[in-house]
């Protein structure tokens, strides 16, 4: 069986939009309606659903960004309701695509980040030109993988006004992948050394600068089961091309750094982490955001650890992969208490400091 994990893992053309009503539901006291709508960016065509609370005639905007995936609106509408609802409830409206390739969307993602940063900044900029979205208004939410497409996005356009970070990234991600398959061996059974020497094999697989040493990671995680389980291991590169590799943490990739970048926002940031996640490196996350937080001085910025909460944010008992998969594929997953209070807290001093 092949898990496959939420790790949750220039110019953009933007020409008009044709949104499609889909059905109108009710929210509580308030109505809001469901729109289709297509948005070219570059190569891309992205599909979305964007729900628009009816009260009110301009609303700020939330772009949804998923982990890694073949991620679609099918899968995700019924494990986001519950924050969708809170965002319509603040007054929000809310967009929620497929990624190109999967569901409507369409075009084939060659930079996984890079080409996801291209399409979000694309999204925001198309919805700023709606006459029911207020302008300079709109922000990013997302989870796991994220953490890297968001921060990329940001210093494509300067259209973005608030993030939320939820189980996100905050390293780069081969040390990400490092924890992961750590994480994954002790949660499937296997002992903690022998865990950590997989994980070991990851991080040297993108840090050594000795060729045979390169080689003999490869062949490990080739051999492993648990990183194949996850799409961990290849087939390695030529000697030609490992001596080419830019390791520098600003490539564009698996070197990528992104809280550099998250250190020099000066909108406001919410970050969540699950004190049982063990998809992503909680300890370090929160760490690398609380130290972001203090050199970007928003009196809007806030970070929490979730306690009993896994990399989606749902209660959990182990946080395991197997655990959270098997939540997902129920359909009935249960938020954290604290998530959504939190949350809803968040986007009131949000729109205050707006003015709304």
């Amino acid at each position: 069986m092949k898990i496959k994990p939420f790790f949750c893992f220039l110019s953009i053309l933007i020409w008009g939009l044709s949104p499609l009503v889909i059905r109108a539901q009710e929210l509580g006291n308030s109505l809001y309606r469901i729109e289709e709508i297509t948005i070219p960016a570059g190569e891309f065509s992205v599909v979305g659903d964007l729900y628009i609370p009816l009260k009110g005639e301009k609303h700020p905007a939330a772009v949804w960004v998923h982990g890694s995936g073949p991620l679609t609106r099918q899968i995700m509408a019924p494990l986001l309701k519950p924050q969708i609802e809170i965002f319509l409830k603040a007054g929000f409206a809310f967009f929620l695509d497929d990624i190109p390739g999967a569901g409507g969307s369409t075009g084939e993602i060659k930079s996984v980040y890079q080409d996801r940063a291209l399409i979000l900044a694309g999204e925001i900029a198309a919805l700023k030109k709606r006459f029911d979205i207020l302008p300079g208004r709109i922000g990013m939410v997302g989870m796991s993988q994220a953490g890297i497409v968001m921060p990329m996005a940001s210093t494509l356009t300067t259209d973005i006004s608030f993030m939320i970070a939820e189980a996100c990234v905050a390293e780069s991600a081969y040390r990400q992948d490092a924890y992961l398959l750590e994480k994954l061996m002790i949660c499937e059974g296997r002992p903690a050394e022998e865990a950590q020497k997989a994980a070991r094999f990851q991080r040297e697989r993108y840090e050594t600068m000795n060729y045979p040493e390169y080689l003999a990671a490869v062949e490990f995680l080739d051999k492993n089961e648990y990183s194949v389980m996850i799409g961990q291991n290849d087939p390695g590169m030529s000697e030609e091309k490992f001596k080419l590799r830019d390791r520098s943490p600003a490539k564009l990739g698996s070197f990528y750094d992104p809280m550099p970048v998250v250190s020099g926002l000066r909108f406001p940031i919410l970050a969540l982490f699950g004190e049982k996640d063990h998809n992503i490196n909680l300890v370090q996350g929160y760490d690398a955001y609380r130290l972001a937080f203090q050199k970007a001085r928003n009196p809007l910025n806030q970070v929490e650890m979730i306690p009993n909460a896994n990399h989606s944010l749902y209660e959990a008992e182990t946080g395991c992969v197997r655990e959270l998969m098997a939540q997902v594929t129920s359909g009935k997953p249960l938020y954290g208490p604290q998530v959504l209070n939190i949350i809803s807290a968040w986007l009131d001093k949000l729109k205050a400091s707006f003015q709304l």
